[in-house]
């Protein structure tokens, strides 16, 4: 049996590492005798995956973890005794039973749509609207070279979907997110503020990643809310 789990991740733990937040809803998941499936092997480990990790200090509404069960276990039953045993600033929004043998959300998720809200007192609006329409946006990551890991020089622009401003200081940013293109806001963020020639180091902004999505011909689906578009 395949679960799809939606968590909200916040307060103090944004600051928690994703392997520390594996090994606390693991610890969580044995507390709340759900029965969770093992691999195979000399080193059996619980056959759990997140669509994608949420990056240090970033706030997550709608996470998405896949479990693989031994045996069943109802949905509210499961939401609810894991949902006791979580620490303050986690909590599992939503849980569904998906088919086994289907694709992992992290082979399908090829968006975030992400807020970012900014502390510096800049004409953020005018700013972000004539970085993008640069022809190129060209940012050194890192990456792979001839088999290897070295920074390269990548252009991000393909990877920005769509943008407006919430607000003057906030940003809605959709964006290429998955294991073949993924954009980061910090790497986004640091490349605003040297395009204005301010170090973004001396400011903290507050991203939020809001929604994971998986594209079709008819476009983006959201992966917490199946058939939604």
């Amino acid at each position: 049996m395949k679960k799809q789990l939606v968590f909200y991740k916040g307060g103090l733990l944004k600051f928690v590492g994703h392997l520390d937040l594996m090994r606390t809803l693991q610890r969580a998941l044995r507390r709340a005798n759900v029965p969770l499936a093992y691999s195979q092997g000399f080193n059996p480990h619980p056959l759990m995956s997140f669509a994608s990790p949420l990056a240090l200090g970033c706030v997550g509404e709608k996470e998405v973890m896949e479990l693989k069960l031994e045996r069943e276990m109802n949905d509210e039953e499961l939401l609810r005794a894991l949902n006791q045993e979580l620490p303050e600033g986690l909590k599992i929004l939503s849980c569904h039973t998906i088919e086994e043998q289907g694709p992992s959300a992290m082979a399908k998720v090829q968006a975030a749509l992400y807020r970012i809200q900014f502390q510096a007192s800049e004409d953020w609006p005018a700013i972000i609207e004539e970085w993008i329409r640069q022809e190129r946006i060209l940012v050194t990551k890192m990456g792979k070279l001839h088999g290897r890991k070295q920074q390269v020089e990548v252009d991000i622009k393909p990877w920005i979907y769509d943008w407006q401003m919430e607000d003057p200081k906030t940003l809605l940013l959709l964006c290429a997110c998955g294991s073949e293109k993924n954009l980061k806001p910090e790497l986004l963020v640091q490349e605003l503020y040297r395009h204005i020639q301010k170090e973004s180091y001396q400011y903290t902004e507050q991203i939020t990643r809001l929604e994971l999505f998986e594209k079709s011909k008819f476009g983006f689906h959201s992966l917490s809310n199946p058939g939604e578009v």
